[in-house]
């Protein structure tokens, strides 16, 4: 059978011209339209929901089962109250996730073969009804996950679903109780899920219980027990955090030479090689040879192609006909330093680090270039070079002041993410202007840039970058992100100064947002209990300065704390004179020259006895601070039995000192 190939020859085609109707057709057919009935129920489920944040992202939400259920009323309702809600925040992807589980859910609970009271508009307002109704929520949330997604949830999994869930109690709370729309539960008692699995409703912080057992806070780059002895919280808050964040730093800080280095081997590379034109082969002494041909890929797609280029199947193919070898493409990548998303990550990562002012999504988001193609992200000012960031929570534009080793890290960032930015720009692709720019796959596929902080995290959990860099960071591998790094980089901030004010202008927030999201309740509650020993061991002093049990009452269990007290108590300023010097007292300060005013009595030169003495008896193991006061102790001691001093009291002081001094009561503390 013949099958006539043209369809002009096998099929007639009827043409509808206008002019072929006559007038009174064309009413007739007008008339004909506007009889139709138009259902405006099915029209507005047609046409769907959508919300608009308050940063103008459009959203829309899945709202088919609750318009089916629950009526258009109820669903026109929830519409114009998720749009209020939606103004408030800067993202709304998680609520409109929420809204999507809810009408999920809606749609299980409606055809759900067990029998139950029917949902309705009417029931939601019976606190009874709304009880059970979120406790049957609950359980389907979590127990019909393995039904949803035919997989055992994991550890991480169940806890996103917790996260979920109090997402999804807090949406309830502030769009269908508040908007009326359904009533409170009965005795106002909301499922929380499981504790264990993450925080609780009213709980601030990144915390999750480890083995089951321990609560840690997950906020920073070490965990953080929220239940620690002293020694414990000594070693963490003193050595452990910094030494980790130093091991990430330094980490990220040797990718970003080695990146620098790889750079500046590029040119030496395409001298090596050979330019590959359409249908050559390199040269016979190069062709085969797997490090010649690499310099000349380098070469070719760094002149031919100005950095970088799609390379498919077929270019491919033609390459390796060209060099007469196989070759990787990620290794190409590397030797071309294009921004891969291993490459870009620790970059990312020492600018944090150094600016904590800096968040995850303001980084990242950086538009380097604005819509007429001026580079307003990255300037040169008189007070240095700025980083211009959007802050999303602050909705506003901010400057941030780069150190000079900072703004090199930028220049170098530019500097590799050239050639696919012109890519992008050359496609009419906006992404060209953002500052992170990704060439995509393992280097030669299509670029892009971070849509939001999650892709970003996701490729620190590759196995290529987990295994490329476990060596030489060890189980910190598993705990990287900007998050942390900018969290550590802030309380490390506040160990240095004790200051909440300096941690929140470090970060960029306020003081309430510093110590509720950020300081581990561990670090707080570690100084604000040594805080009130050392107060009251003030207390005690000035109670029992005339007892010979003063240095029994004390309560010294570091060095730290001794040395606060020395310095409170043993030193005084030089009072400020209130008048003119008279002409004595000129001279004998002229004679005296630079002087301490010391405060002494038998429990201080007690107390700094004691000290002189258990350093002596410690011998090279004391620490510097110990040290310090003993020597200092041992000046003291000198000076009271010179011939030039004369003051019989202070003496008396230190023959009844030496008779108090307890050596042992500072033995454990002059090595710590």
């Amino acid at each position: 059978m013949a099958i006539d190939t043209e369809v002009s020859k096998s099929t007639h085609v009827n043409i509808f011209v206008p002019s072929d109707l006559t007038d009174s057709q064309v009413k007739e057919c007008i008339v004909q339209f506007e009889s139709i009935r138009v259902d405006s129920v099915r029209v507005a489920k047609l046409t769907g929901w959508h919300v608009a944040n308050r940063n103008a992202g459009s959203f829309r939400l899945k709202m088919g089962a609750v318009f089916d259920v629950l009526g258009p009323a109820f669903t026109r309702g929830l519409h114009e109250e998720s749009q209020r809600h939606a103004l408030t925040h800067s993202h709304y992807g998680n609520y409109a996730n929420v809204v999507s589980r809810f009408d999920d859910f809606v749609r299980w609970y409606d055809g759900d073969p067990l029998e139950k009271q029917p949902l309705s508009r009417k029931v939601l307002q019976d606190p009874l009804f709304v009880y059970q109704f979120f406790w049957t929520f609950q359980r389907w949330h979590f127990e019909g996950y393995s039904v949803r997604s035919q997989t055992q949830p994991m550890e991480r999994v169940l806890a996103n679903l917790q996260r979920q869930w109090i997402r999804i109690i807090c949406w309830a709370k502030f769009v269908l109780v508040r908007s009326g729309l359904m009533c409170l539960p009965l005795g106002e008692v909301w499922p929380e899920g499981s504790k264990k699995l993450t925080r609780s409703l009213r709980e601030v912080g990144h915390h999750r219980y480890a083995d089951g057992e321990a609560l840690v806070s997950q906020k920073l780059l070490t965990q953080v027990p929220l239940s620690v002895t002293d020694k414990e919280a000594t070693e963490l808050l003193f050595k452990r955090i910094e030494d980790d964040f130093n091991k990430v730093v330094l980490w990220a800080r040797r990718q970003i030479d080695r990146t620098a280095h790889r750079l500046n081997a590029i040119d030496r590379a395409c001298e090596k090689g050979d330019l590959i034109t359409l249908g050559s082969r390199i040269s016979s002494r190069a062709y085969g040879q797997p490090a010649m041909a690499m310099s000349s890929l380098v070469r070719t797609v760094k002149e031919t192609h100005n950095g970088f280029t799609i390379i498919d199947q077929t270019m491919r193919g033609r390459l390796v006909s060209a060099t007469g070898t196989s070759f990787s493409t990620a290794d190409l990548a590397e030797n071309l330093v294009l921004p891969s998303k291993y490459a870009i990550a620790p970059i990312a990562i020492w600018l944090v680090a150094q600016h904590p002012v800096l968040t995850d999504a303001s980084l990242l988001g950086c538009e380097l270039f604005d819509r007429n193609g001026k580079r307003t992200g990255f300037v040169h000012t008189d007070s240095g070079s700025v980083l211009v960031v959007k802050k999303n929570r602050k909705g506003s534009q901010q400057e941030v002041i780069l150190s000079e080793e900072a703004a090199s890290v930028i220049e170098l960032l530019i500097q590799i993410t050239t050639p696919v930015r012109s890519y992008l720009k050359e496609k009419g692709d906006d992404g060209w202007r953002r500052l992170f720019i990704v060439a995509g796959g393992q280097g030669f596929q299509e670029p892009y840039v971070f849509t939001s902080q999650t892709s970003f995290a996701k490729s620190l959990r590759q196995k290529t970058f987990v295994h490329a860099h476990s060596a030489e960071l060890g189980d910190l591998i598993h705990a990287l992100s900007l998050a942390r790094i900018r969290a550590t980089a802030g309380v490390l901030v506040y160990l240095d100064s004790l200051s909440i004010e300096k941690m929140a202008e470090s970060l960029g927030n306020s003081k309430r947002v510093a110590m509720n999201h950020y300081l581990p309740p561990t670090i707080m509650q570690f100084f604000q209990e040594r805080w009130v020993r050392i107060f009251q061991n003030a207390v005690i002093i000035h109670a029992m300065k005339d007892s010979r049990f003063l240095l029994d009452a004390t309560d010294f269990n570091s060095m730290s704390e001794l040395d606060r007290f020395l310095e409170a108590h043993a030193l005084r300023a030089l009072p400020e004179e209130s008048g003119p010097l008279t002409s004595s007292a000129e001279q004998a300060f002229e004679a005296t020259g630079s002087e301490i005013v010391i405060s002494l009595d038998e429990g201080i030169l007690g107390v700094l006895l004691s000290l002189k003495l258990a350093v002596e008896n410690a011998g090279p193991r004391a620490a510097g601070t110990a040290v310090y006061w003993s020597e200092f102790a041992a000046k003291v001691e000198s000076h009271i039995e010179s011939d030039d001093f004369l003051d019989p009291y202070i003496r008396s002081c230190l023959v009844k000192a030496r008779g108090i001094a307890s050596p042992q009561q500072f033995e454990g503390l002059v090595c710590g």
